[in-house]
């Protein structure tokens, strides 16, 4: 049981009363000012700390930056008004916090911070193993594509085209999941070509008699998941945009107002991009946003207007370095509070070496989405 602390702040109170919070089972120990948020850090010793940054006597700033200087191993979430200063701007970057928070804020967009400052499960974040076997024998390979057609893999043992492959995918659940989402899928699968390469072999096979069950679960796995006990209708998508993609099964539940989840969003290629803009084009949807958005959709956001369409960004992933021990990371932004600091980007700690963790690109060329916002 993950243990919270959290300053007796009423809209975070709310939002982590909802459902979602209460699955996780987290102990919350709420505090009202600065130093008993203090004393509660040396005696609870937490693994997350949500906090106002203004709090009385003690700041939040400076709690985040003991936490960080005494070795108290917590994640610090500080929450900030809607318009940041360049002094404010300057506290965030020397007091070590890992995410800053504007209010106000939706109760997803909090779910998705706590969830991955913890390392928990986000909403449709399913986590799948997979096993091989050829005539009924286990064989040693990797699977490095997965869709609803087939798969690629590379393997140790030689197979020739024509091969039978039986791939089992068994899913190990996540944050919304029930009995059903973890039942192993057993499919059939004929290799339909195979390169010799260092030593191994790369491999393309096709599913075969695919019935309806094993296609949604493809589906779910590989392409798109409605989550459901949102605020709202949340839709995951997941994996690559490319010319293979088809959203035809996806547009009859677009309805009513909708959030995109695009973190396990991979890669996107021009035709992919066509063809997502064309499905949000013409899906009946009231109203939408995009949560979480991955790297590569941002890049394609930037460029291509019609990506976002008539919805907006409220959080999206940026890629952070530190020139101190070369640590590459990507860190999730809620774009509240990048439009509050005029489109400048945060700067955190780097939680290797202590020194400072940078963004990494031309803040005018990834940010350029949101500048269509301001």
């Amino acid at each position: 049981m993950p243990k919270v602390l959290v300053a007796n702040n009423s809209e975070l109170l709310r939002h982590l009363a909802a459902s979602p919070f209460r699955r996780l089972d987290l102990e919350l120990i709420v505090v009202s000012k600065g130093d008993e948020a203090l004393a509660a850090v040396k005696r609870d010793r937490p693994a997350l700390a949500l906090l106002d940054a203004e709090m009385s006597g003690v700041t939040g700033y400076e709690i985040a930056q003991r936490i960080r200087e005494e070795g108290y191993g917590a994640k610090v979430v500080l929450v900030l008004g809607k318009r940041l200063t360049a002094e404010q701007m300057r506290k965030v970057a020397d007091c070590g916090c890992d995410e800053v928070l504007i209010a106000p804020m939706s109760a997803d967009e909090l779910y998705d911070v706590v969830a991955i400052q913890l390392g928990l499960a986000r909403h449709g974040t399913e986590r799948y193993r997979i096993e091989l076997a050829a005539d009924g024998k286990p064989i040693d390979g990797t699977v490095t594509n997965l869709s609803v057609d087939g798969t690629r893999l590379v393997t140790k043992e030689p197979l020739a085209e024509g091969s039978v492959l039986t791939v089992k995918i068994v899913p190990e659940g996540g944050v919304d999941d029930g009995p059903a989402h973890r039942a192993p899928l057993v499919v059939r699968a004929r290799v339909v070509w195979a390169q010799p390469r260092d030593g191994r072999t790369v491999v393309g096979a096709q599913f075969e008699d695919l019935d309806e069950v094993a296609r949604q679960t493809l589906a779910r796995l590989t392409q798109w998941e409605i989550v459901g006990d949102t605020a709202r209708t949340r839709v995951v998508l997941k994996g690559d945009f490319t010319e293979a993609t088809s959203f035809d099964d996806l547009a009859p539940s677009m309805v009513g107002r909708v959030d995109f989840d695009m973190a396990q969003v991979r890669y996107m290629n021009s035709l992919g991009v066509r063809a997502w803009c064309d499905f949000l084009g013409n899906a009946p949807i009231q109203g939408y946003e995009f949560h979480a958005c991955s790297v590569p959709f941002v890049l394609q956001a930037s460029m291509v207007e019609d990506v976002v369409g008539r919805g907006t960004v409220t959080s999206f992933f940026a890629p952070y370095h530190c020139e101190g021990c070369d640590l590459q990371e990507e860190r999730l932004l809620q774009s509240a509070a990048v439009l509050a600091a005029g489109l400048h980007p945060p700067v955190f700690t780097c939680p290797a070496c202590q020194g400072q963790l940078v963004f990494d690109d031309l803040p005018e060329r990834y940010f350029a989405f949101l500048d269509r916002e301001t």
